[in-house]
């Protein structure tokens, strides 16, 4: 057996045994099949039980006769097809035959309600009243109650509640009651409020009630005053380009005023960002244009300071003015002092204004003193060539020459000390090789201002600030680098300095000397070390025969001795000096300029001694040191120097090239009419403390910005620019 409910599981045939698992399996699906018929038999639809005999019902209509047909009860309760909810037949009227399900409206003829009726007993009609009271037709829809909620405007629907039209547009109960309120005076209402507390839409939008706490129009673009019900508070308008309460305002004032007003300030205390950036006011402190290219005289409203154009090439209250002086007057300034007491690099390196001698002077003035009591290094050297001459012919005269010989030790020997001093100034200027900042000198002394040093962890030489008690690069890190790329967008400043081409030119084309001679003390100290005289005097002085013999001579005893050499018992025991041998080697101190060094060396026997402990040194200086024509190639150590002579320009050798020093961590920068290489200029200049660089035109006539800000002390930032091949 099988239907939709239950499908057998076991085949059963009488008189034989059946399984019991086949059995349950059976009777498991019996009871799913129950289970499954009581749960069907319960959602259907059925008849009560009117006793016996029970009636099967079954429609024998097919599917084109049952569409739109529903299923009802005829009169006497029996199922049956019928047409629908019902025919409509329009307005009731009298006299007319009315089936079962008809629907009429009530209109003039009946009670003219507009109300729908369907006829629930066929009939003919007589009397609207008659037959609505004889129950020959039910109310199916209410149209004067749908009515009433749809439009009724003068008054409540049911006692509850109001119609659609009257919280719609307003009717009696709905317009300005508390707690309601019509959607079209929510939306349009002006005069006062909706519901006794709140505004329209419209109100909140573009009105003026005060009470409100300020429209939205008003928020946006009042500018006569505050806004209405908010006289403490201004329009978008207002603070953008102002209004009244706002405009010169203490602590207040528009957008457009912070940022263009020039005539005065905006709030009573601050200016704009015009005014701060080319103004002329006083009270401003001084505007970004004032200090970048102001010349005649000091910054507006700040007369005690100057411009970075005035401090770069001159300018009234910087140029020739005590504690003073632009960079280009400090860096080529000859003939007189640049801050009424000091002097130019350049006159200190070249000139002839110096009282103390300029580093030209020290190295190569040939005759006489070089500040009253001293001579220059090529004096010096040539006074010590002179002195290796052959010394007298004769014994006789030599020993006639022996207390001069005596007095001579202390010229030998101040020839000695000026090499020992100048070696010792060297060694204290140029520190050598080390891998971190060391903070004293060789000899453990505090460290001078310009002294040098080659870092071998970085591989940079860096110079010592006294001032700042620091070292520094002289060259580039990464992030001023970085720096240097960021100068490529600047335009309107390069602009001003393109206008003075011919000063920074100028500048410029000292490039070498400034970054030679930058610094005072080394430019003294070099300049006399330089020269190659001096080292060679300086290697016949370390030998060690030369050390030897003026160690002997410097003795007491030795001087002594000599004393005594002048008496009768010494002057036989001179004559047996007077052996041919003897003779010539007495023949050779006996010169006027050897009895002046062995004077020299009597007096100043300590500092022959010095000069012998630093041997190493001195025979090394020559390894360290070099003036030539062309950048080295044999005998290179990291840290070596070189003065290129061809190039005019001081080299240092980091361990696999020789590079230029300069004074500054400026960079020269190459610049074409029509440079098309993008960030050519970004690459090549940095910006230091209170500069900002940026890049215009960065694909064809590139140009750079450079602005100047001030340091958080509120110290305006001097700024000057080599540009150069």
């Amino acid at each position: 057996m099988a239907n939709d409910y239950y499908t057998r599981q076991g085949s059963y045939t009488k008189g034989t045994l059946a399984r019991g698992d086949v059995v349950k399996s059976d009777y498991d699906a019996l009871v799913t099949a129950f289970d499954l018929a009581q749960k069907n038999i319960k959602r259907a639809i059925k008849l009560p039980d009117e006793g016996s005999p029970q009636t099967d019902f079954l429609f024998t209509e097919n599917a084109a006769t049952r569409a739109t047909k529903a299923i009802g009860f005829d009169a006497l309760g029996a199922l049956e097809l019928q047409a629908g909810v019902g025919s409509w037949e329009g307005t009731w009227a009298t006299s007319t035959a009315y089936t079962l399900r008809d629907v009429v409206v009530d209109g003039a003829a009946g009670a003219n309600t507009d109300n729908l009726y369907i006829c629930i007993v066929a009939h003919t009609s007589g009397t609207w009243s008659t037959d609505l009271a004889a129950a020959k037709w039910e109310l199916m829809v209410n149209v004067a109650d749908a009515r009433d909620w749809a439009r009724k405007t003068d008054g409540i629907v049911d006692s509850t509640d109001y119609s659609s039209k009257a919280y719609a547009i307003g009717g009696t109960g709905v317009t300005d009651t508390a707690g309601k309120g019509a959607s079209k005076e929510w939306a349009t209402e002006t005069s006062g409020t909706v519901d006794g507390t709140l505004y329209s839409s419209k109100e909140y939008a573009v009105g003026t009630q005060a009470s409100t706490g300020g429209s939205a129009k008003d928020y946006a673009v009042k500018v006569n005053g505050g806004v209405s019900g908010a006289t403490s508070d201004h329009s978008s308008k207002a603070w953008a380009v102002g209004g009244t309460g706002v405009t010169d305002t203490a602590s207040k004032g528009a957008s457009k005023e912070w940022a263009v007003e020039t005539s005065g300030n905006v709030d009573g205390t601050s200016f704009s960002a015009k005014e701060y950036a080319q103004g002329t006011q006083a009270s401003t402190g001084g505007s970004a244009k004032d200090y970048a290219q102001k010349t005649n005289g000091g910054v507006s409203g700040a007369t005690s300071d100057h411009s970075s154009k005035a401090w770069s090439v001159g300018g009234t209250g910087v140029t020739t003015t005590a504690s003073k002086g632009a960079s280009k007057e400090w860096a080529t300034t000859t003939g007189g002092y640049v801050d009424t007491a000091e002097y130019s690099a350049k006159e200190y390196a070249v000139g002839t204004t110096v009282a103390a001698g300029s580093a030209k002077d020290w190295a190569m003035q040939a005759s006489g003193t070089v500040d009253g009591s001293s001579y220059s290094a090529k004096y010096n050297a040539d006074a010590s060539a002179t002195s290796a001459t052959a010394s007298a012919s004769s014994a006789t005269a030599s020993a006639s020459s022996a207390t001069a010989s005596a007095s001579s030790a202390t010229a030998s020997a101040s020839s000695a000390t000026a090499a020992a001093a100048s070696y010792d100034a060297f060694d204290d200027r140029y520190l050598g090789s080390k891998s971190s900042d060391p903070t004293v000198d060789n000899d453990g002394n505090t460290l001078l201002d310009g002294a040098l040093y080659w870092n071998t962890t970085n591989n940079v030489l860096m110079v010592y600030d006294l001032g700042g008690t620091t070292w520094n690069r002289t060259t580039p890190t990464s992030t001023d680098q970085g720096h240097i790329n960021t100068v490529s967008g600047i335009a309107a400043n390069v602009t001003t300095v393109a206008g003075i081409s011919s000063d920074v030119t100028a500048v410029a084309g000292k490039a070498t000397e400034i970054g030679l001679l930058g610094v005072s003390g080394v430019i003294t100290d070099m300049g006399i070390l330089g020269t190659a005289d001096v080292v060679s005097d300086m290697n016949t002085l370390a030998s060690a025969t030369t050390v030897t013999n003026m160690n002997l001579l410097g003795t007491a005893a030795v001087v002594t001795d000599m004393g005594i050499l002048g008496t009768a018992d010494v002057v036989t025991d001179m004559n047996v000096l007077a052996v041919a041998d003897v003779v010539t080697d007495m023949n050779t101190l006996g010169t006027g300029a050897n009895v002046t060094a062995m004077d020299t060396v009597s007096t100043d026997i300590a500092n022959v001694n010095t000069t012998a402990t630093n041997i190493a040194g001195v025979n090394s200086f020559a390894e360290r040191y070099r003036v030539v024509s062309a950048d080295p190639t044999t005998s290179l150590d990291e840290g070596d120097l070189a003065y290129n002579t061809t190039a005019n320009a001081l080299k240092y050798y980091d361990g696999s090239a020789w590079n230029a020093i300069t004074s500054d961590t400026d960079v020269k920068v190459g610049v074409t009419s029509n440079d098309t290489t993008p960030g050519y200029l970004g690459a090549k200049l940095a910006a230091g403390t209170g500069i900002s660089l940026s890049t215009l035109n960065p694909s064809g006539n590139e140009q750079i910005q450079i602005t100047s800000s001030a340091d958080a002390g509120g110290t305006a930032v001097a700024m000057a620019i080599a540009l150069g091949g």
